[in-house]
């Protein structure tokens, strides 16, 4: 119900966000459009949330699900690449040794790149300043520093500023 009110608040130009408890529907994309290939979809909204993080707080936890060495996507992605090197390995072909060997990289990878970014998460934390002002917060801010328009005891009649001769004009008359 909250996903389909949703939808229709977002068709009308709201902008709406709903916990990730919330998404009950299919999410699709134009190389998805039966929503097939869900575990990409749950890292898409995992993205989206990123995105739109309003505090590094909130963009360092959301990292960290992809970060964490114990349970984070990245983790849980090495030991799918593991599992995957295993199932080739048992076809006891050559094909299925050269692509046990490839899956096996790509796990090494992974774990790699997991260990590059250990601390990831926590130095972002550490940035302690909004990640990303809202539309709101940015106008807002905007108004604030905006030079005034008007001076302190300045009259409220318009004043009238001799006009500047423009380059061009004929000079006043002048006789030899």
């Amino acid at each position: 119900m909250a996903s389909q009110a949703a939808c229709m608040l977002a068709t009308v130009g709201y902008r709406v966000d709903l916990g990730p408890d919330l998404h009950i529907g299919l999410l699709t994309t134009p190389s998805d459009p039966q929503g097939k290939r869900v575990h990409g979809h749950q890292i898409l909204r995992l993205t989206d949330e990123l995105n739109g993080a309003e505090t590094y707080e909130t963009a360092a936890d959301l990292a960290d699900q992809v970060l964490d060495p114990h349970d984070g996507v990245l983790v849980r992605l090495s030991e799918f690449f593991e599992a995957a090197a295993e199932q080739a390995k048992a076809s006891e072909s050559d094909a299925g040794w050269d692509l046990s060997h490839d899956f096996r990289e790509a796990a090494a990878t992974l774990t790699d790149v997991g260990e590059d970014l250990h601390v990831a998460a926590e130095q972002l934390r550490a940035l302690h300043h909004p990640a990303k002002p809202s539309g709101q917060a940015r106008v807002t801010n905007y108004f604030a520093t905006a030079p005034s328009t008007k001076c302190a005891g300045a009259s409220t009649t318009p004043t009238t500023a001799p006009a500047a001769t423009p380059p061009s004009a004929p000079k006043p008359k002048r006789t030899r």
